[in-house]
């Protein structure tokens, strides 16, 4: 996973420098809709998986096309990963309040990633296929509080403090690019490895991201 970082990162940084290797540059910026699957191996519960919320993503990307229809497609940046909880505490005072709030993880985010353009329109059509290797480089979790004694407690923070940082997942997306400067795109971005994983429960990132993006470079030929 570190490997994948430091591969789109050279791949970025040495092509958006050298405009000769590179045919397009830019940034993309969007909305993440993610939640997390809750597997308690041992014991059947409803309901477990966490309810999706909303938050923020960017990226920088570079482009570089092999033939007609095939691209490679590196990008690096932000996305804001989490769910929103859908239970909430019961204490004899009376409830904790905690129900349908957010726990947020901050991603720093690499993708590697192919894009198939299987034609050559103005207004065109293409389909990406690749991995995201993602490392939460902090949180918010959600504080509870008793409302007899006014006690605050961190929800989640036992248990997310025993997540994997580093993450590894799949990117398969769909998008339309108008004119080769503007670009609008669906990714779905499922995990292949757990944020934890023992004998009785198994966790997993799900994330669907909707970007907006412009190539630079081709904004200013254009």
């Amino acid at each position: 996973m570190k490997n994948l970082f430091t591969i789109v990162s050279i791949l970025l940084t040495s092509q958006l420098g050298t405009s000769q290797i590179i045919d397009k540059y830019g940034i993309n910026m969007g909305a993440s809709y993610s939640n997390q699957l809750w597997d308690y191996k041992m014991i059947t519960i409803n309901n477990t998986n966490k309810d999706f919320k909303i938050g923020f993503t960017a990226f920088l990307t570079a482009e570089k096309r092999i033939n007609k229809i095939f691209s490679i497609r590196p990008e690096i940046g932000y996305i804001q990963k989490g769910f929103k909880n859908n239970y909430d505490l019961v204490f004899p005072s009376g409830n904790a309040g905690v129900d349908k709030k957010n726990v947020i993880f901050h991603n720093l985010a690499a993708d590697l990633g192919l894009k198939i353009t299987p034609f050559d329109l103005k207004f065109v059509p293409y389909f990406l296929v690749g991995l995201r290797g993602d490392y939460m480089f902090s949180y918010k979790d959600i504080v509870a509080v008793e409302q007899g004694s006014g006690f605050k407690f961190n929800m989640y923070k036992s248990q997310i403090d025993e997540f994997k940082k580093f993450n590894l997942g799949g990117l398969i997306g769909l998008g339309y690019e108008f004119n080769e400067t503007v670009y609008m795109e669906i990714e779905y971005n499922p995990s292949f490895t757990s944020s934890f994983n023992d004998t009785g429960l198994q966790i997993k990132d799900n994330c669907w991201d909707i970007k907006l993006g412009f190539n630079l470079n081709r904004l200013h030929t254009k």
